[in-house]
Order: structure tokens, then sequence, then C-alpha cells
């Protein structure tokens, strides 16, 4: 079948460009996501990197709330007569020495520090109004500015008259990546508390709050990182040049280029492969139906007494466009094999109804034999394609033989169904190929059948010494108990005839009479062979 099929790829340049077209798409593809994939990596871990260090930003901030907290829980109870009592200044310094990135921790009264931890530089000083009041009634103030203090500013959160104070930047200090500018301020009003290397307004001002972001400034070439904290107050923005990320997507690169290359390579051959093999066969069979290449020949059957033609064995042909004849016994059993059968089985029926029309109409005692296959009894459509031969042609049911081969019985239930509904439409069924199979006589008995057709192989033997010589006259002798009419296959030789029908058999077929004929040699065939009532009472 593959050898017959290569005839049809006439122009082998043309396939080998397509080959090859196809191998070098598959890899540019490749190439293409991997190149995709690499920059999406780059960025994935560089935004890991980002995240990272805004984590640990967030997690200073979120500790110096923690301590604030502490520090307001603690001094709630204590009365404000009582808050400046040296006990309460002392307490106030151990946890000013206690908190990690507290400065001070002072009690304030109408927006003045009244007592601190640290009295000779905090004591008296004078806030004026809070830069903002928190939902919670904490109240900020920033940029403190305390002498000789190298120019670091605090922040002081109070609550309930209770304070502390620190530094933004010592949030930012510890990070020793030059290249990295980060940054803390306000998710309101887009202020910047403290910043560490170039940052960018226009990405505060992008920001809204409530989730991370990240994204690209193509124009500063910069990928930027931001996320909130817990109260969704304050945000902290980390950004690094793209630079960094072009030289992670270069061994990204390094990587799953070659990769790429074998993949597309693979993918391309193992295209091809399946191409040649397992879609060869099934995609010749689909183009050629597509293209008509199929057509039928007509075999007569003859009623050997009368030498008239009641019917004939529809016979699927086919050619291709380059006029290659490919057989059959080729054909048929690659279309089982890549499950496209019943399309071929169902193209018979097509061409019978367009082919037959004529004389299903004008010779009443006429008839088409049809084989199927056992795909053709498990699909389900068989009924319908019978119903629509005979709507479509004008058939009787009795005008239709359906032959079913020994294989067609296997799965006993389906079949006996498939075999009831079709001679219930008035269609006659047929056992094709008899005894060449392994359990023919317990399908004569349990299956409702019209005909028998003795294979070719049993008529050839005959009137000769052969072995099997007797074994189409049990056949017959079968037949006849049964009460099946009969059809013997490939008699070739008068002698032949003469025997068969000495033994009862009426109805024949084989190259003694015709060979199979094209749709207008059949019909000329047929004009001068016309059934007859008789014939076919018989």
């Amino acid at each position: 079948m593959d050898h017959v099929l290569k005839k049809s790829w006439r122009n082998k340049k043309i396939v080998t460009g397509i080959t090859v077209l196809l191998i070098a798409i598959t890899a540019s593809i490749s190439i293409f996501l991997s190149l995709i994939i690499a920059h999406n990596q780059a960025v994935s871990k560089e935004t890991k990197h980002l995240r990272e260090i805004t984590s640990g930003v967030l997690m200073r901030m979120s500790t110096t709330r923690q301590q604030f907290a502490n520090v307001v829980s603690y001094f709630s109870s204590v009365a404000e007569k009582d808050a400046c009592l040296p006990q309460q200044v002392q307490k106030m310094q151990e946890f000013n020495v206690s908190g990690f990135f507290l400065q001070g921790v002072a009690h304030i009264r109408d927006n003045k520090i009244v007592c601190s931890s640290i009295s000779e530089l905090l004591d008296g000083m004078v806030l004026g109004k809070p830069y903002r009041t928190e939902p919670d009634g904490t109240k900020v103030w920033s940029n403190i500015k305390i002498a000789d203090w190298q120019d670091r500013h605090l922040v002081i959160f109070e609550k309930s008259g209770w304070a502390i104070m620190f530094v933004p930047s010592h949030a930012i200090e510890a990070l020793d990546n030059s290249e990295v500018a980060i940054g803390v301020f306000s998710i309101q009003s887009h202020r910047l508390y403290t910043g560490k290397g170039e940052i960018a307004t226009a990405w505060l001002e992008r920001y809204q709050g409530k989730q991370a972001l990240t994204f690209i400034d193509q124009e500063r070439q910069m990928l930027v990182y931001i996320a909130p904290n817990q109260l969704n107050v304050t945000a902290v923005v980390a950004a690094i040049p793209l630079k960094d990320i072009n030289d992670d997507i270069v061994t990204f690169i390094q990587i799953l280029i070659p990769l790429a290359i074998i993949v597309g390579l693979l993918l391309g051959g193992l295209f091809i492969y399946m191409q040649r093999t397992r879609y060869s066969t099934k995609s010749a069979i689909l183009r050629a139906l597509a293209n008509d290449e199929f057509y039928l020949e007509y075999q007569p059957i003859m009623h050997l007494h009368h030498n008239t033609c009641v019917g004939a064995e529809a016979l699927i042909r086919w050619r291709t466009p380059d006029n290659t004849f490919i057989s059959p016994d080729t054909f048929i059993p690659a279309a089982e094999a890549a499950g496209v059968i019943c399309q071929i089985t169902q193209r018979v029926f097509e061409l019978v109804a367009k082919d037959m029309r004529n004389a299903f109409n004008t010779h009443p005692d006429f008839h088409v034999g049809i084989n199927i296959s056992s795909h053709d009894i498990r699909s389900g459509d068989l009924l319908s394609l019978i119903q629509t031969l005979i709507k479509s042609s004008g058939a009787t049911g009795n005008q239709i033989l359906i032959e079913v081969t020994e294989r067609g019985f296997l799965d006993d239930d389906e079949a006996l169904t498939t075999i009831k509904d079709i001679r219930d439409c008035g269609v006659r069924v047929a056992i094709d190929d008899f005894g060449t199979g392994y359990s023919s006589l317990s399908y004569l008995t349990k299956f409702q059948l019209d005909y028998l057709k003795i294979d070719k192989t049993f008529v050839d033997s005959v009137g000769t010494d052969a072995v099997t010589s007797h074994v189409a006259f049990h056949i017959i002798e079968m037949a006849k108990t049964l009460q099946l009419d009969m059809v013997a296959e490939g008699v070739e030789t008068a002698a032949q005839a003469k025997i068969l029908h000495e033994r009862g058999v009426k109805y024949v077929q084989g190259w003694l009479f015709s060979k199979s004929l094209k749709r207008k040699d059949f019909y000329a065939y047929l004009d001068k062979h016309p059934p007859t009532a008789e014939s076919s009472a018989e």
C-alpha cells in the first residue's frame, strides 16, 4: 500500500521543500517561544529578588509598628499625672533600648513632647500639627529634625498620648545592593518618606494600593515592584535596571535556544514520520474519496438455467489521478486498519444509488449485492445507509442484497440486532465467502439469512481430484437443508457450471459469464441478458 501511495507524490522536490520548510518553521517557533520564556524567566527571577527586598523592608516596618503597639498597650493604664514620673521615664528607656528600630519613646500632650527616653534632646519639643491621622487615631509626624543627628529625619507615631520615634532610612540602610533603588512612601499622598537610589515620582503616582504591582518603565529602563504594608497606608517601592534582566536573558537563552532547536527538529521529524506512517494511508483514502477517485464495477449474477442476469455484485475500485490502479485486496485491509472503511462503504451506497437507479426501475426482479464489513455493523449507520439508498434510488427492499463476511458476525448480539433490522426493511442478507472461516455452521443456524455465497476456493476444486473437491457439495446440501438460496462465486469453466447446476445451484457469477464491468458496459450486458419473472421466482 505504501509503495503504491508513494507514486501519487510525483514532485519529490516539492515534498522535500515542504519538509525542510516545516522543520524550519517548527524550529523558528521553538526559538521564538524560547526567547519569550527566557524573557519571562528573567523578569520572574528579578521580580522575585525585588519581592524579597521589599518583604524585608515591610518586615522592619511591621516590627516597628508592633513595638509601637507594645508601648501604647503598656502605658495606656498610666494616669496622666504619673506619666512623667521617674519610673515611667525609666520604662520608656527600656523600651527604647530593647526596640531594634526605635530612636526614642515619649509622652505627648497637645502636640508637645512632655517627657521622653532622651530627655536632654526631646523634652519640651513642640511638634506642631501632625502630618496625618490614621483611621485608628494614630497621629503621624514626619521629617522631624533633631540637632546633631547627621541630618537624619525622625518619624513619630503617637496614640493616646504615647509615642515612638524612628528613622525611616534605617529600614533600607541594611540593603547593600547598589543596583537596587528602594523607597518608602505614602500611598495616599504619594509622598516619599525615605529612599535610596533614583525613585521616580511617576512610579509612586501610578500606585493605587491594596495589591502588589510589577511593571517595566521603558523610558528609564527599570523593572519596578511596589507592595503595601498591612494597613495599606504605606508602601515600599523597589526597582532594578533592565540590564540585569538582559544579562539573565542571555543566560537563559544559552540554555533554551539549543534545546529549542533540538525540540523543533524532533517535532518536525515526528510530524513527518507520523505523516508517512500513521496518517499516510488514512489521508490518502480520505483524499481519494474527496476527489471521487473511487468507482464501482458490477459483476453479473446469472441464473444458470435461463442464462439471465438476475443481479450484480457491486465491487469498489480505486484509480489514482496518475492512472495507478490500487487493488481492493490492498486498500480494503488498509482502510479497515486506518479506521476509514465505513467512509468507503458509504461511498459504495452512494454510487449504487446513482449507477443502478435505471436498473432498479426497469427490472423489478433485479438486485444488487453490497459488501459490508464488521466495522459497518458496529458503526450503527448501516440501517440508515440502506434506507437512504432505497429512498434515493427508488429501489424496493428485495432489490438490495447485503453481503456479510463471517467476520461480520463475530459480535453476535450486535450482529443479530443489525441483521434483524435489515431484514425487517425487506432487504435480503447473504453470508459471503462461506466456508473460509471457523464458525460457518453456527452462523447458518443462529442468524436469519437469505443467501449463501460459496467461495471461489471451493468452486475451483469442483470436478477435480483435490482433497476439497467435495466440500462444495456439503455446503450445497447444508444450504438446501436450511432453505437458503445459493450463489457460487468464481465460476470459470462450463464443467463447473454444469456440476453446480446438477447439484441444485441456481445462481452463479464468474468469468465464464462476465468479468466485472463498469456501469455503461454492465447496462449493455444487462440489456442482452435481462432478468425475467420466471428466473427470479424459481
